[in-house]
C-alpha cells in the first residue's frame, strides 16, 4: 500500500474518534482526551498536576482559595496533545493571551478576564483520561480572540 493512502481501518478509527460535538453544544461538560481539538479550553487543572507535568517549573501561586488553572490545547495529536497552561497574570506586550470578553465556540461561555498562555511551560499529555476527569470544557477559543505575542 502506498504511504500516501490511508488504510480503511485508520480512516474508520479517525471518523469514530471524532464525532460531531457541535450537536451537543452547551451540554458538554467534560470530554475524554481522544475528543480534544486545537484551541479547546479547559478549566480546573490542579496546580499540583501542572507542577508535576512541567517538572516543577509552572509558576503556580499555590494559594488555598485558587488551586487550579486553565489549559489550552495547542496541538491535537494522535498519541498525545500539546497543552499550554494559562494564567490571569501576564504582559500583553510580549505574551499571547485569550482576550477578556471572548465568546467561546460550542458553549455559552464568555471569558471574564484576559488569560495569558504560559507557552514556556507547555507539555504533552498522553491520551489518558485520568488527567482529564477533573477538567471542565469551556469551549473552543476563536483564533480572533488570541491576541498579543512577540511582535
Amino acid at each position: 500500500m502506498s504511504k500516501n493512502k490511508a488504510s480503511p481501518t485508520n480512516e474508520l478509527n479517525r471518523i469514530l474518534r471524532q464525532p460531531d460535538l457541535s450537536i451537543l453544544g452547551n451540554s458538554i461538560a467534560t470530554l475524554p482526551p481522544g475528543q480534544w481539538k486545537e484551541r479547546m479550553l479547559f478549566m480546573g487543572v490542579p496546580d499540583t498536576d501542572l507542577r508535576k507535568r512541567t517538572a516543577g517549573q509552572f509558576p503556580a501561586t499555590l494559594r488555598q482559595h485558587k488551586t487550579t488553572h486553565p489549559i489550552l490545547v495547542l496541538r491535537d495529536r494522535p498519541t498525545g496533545h500539546l497543552l499550554c497552561p494559562c494564567s490571569s497574570r501576564g504582559n500583553k506586550q510580549n505574551m499571547w493571551y485569550i482576550a477578556k470578553g471572548c465568546h467561546l465556540e460550542m458553549r455559552e461561555y464568555v471569558m471574564d478576564r484576559d488569560s495569558f498562555l504560559i507557552i514556556d511551560h507547555a507539555f504533552t499529555l498522553p491520551l489518558d483520561s485520568r488527567f482529564s476527569r477533573k477538567l471542565f470544557f469551556k469551549g473552543i477559543v476563536p483564533e480572533s480572540c488570541i491576541k498579543g505575542g512577540q511582535k
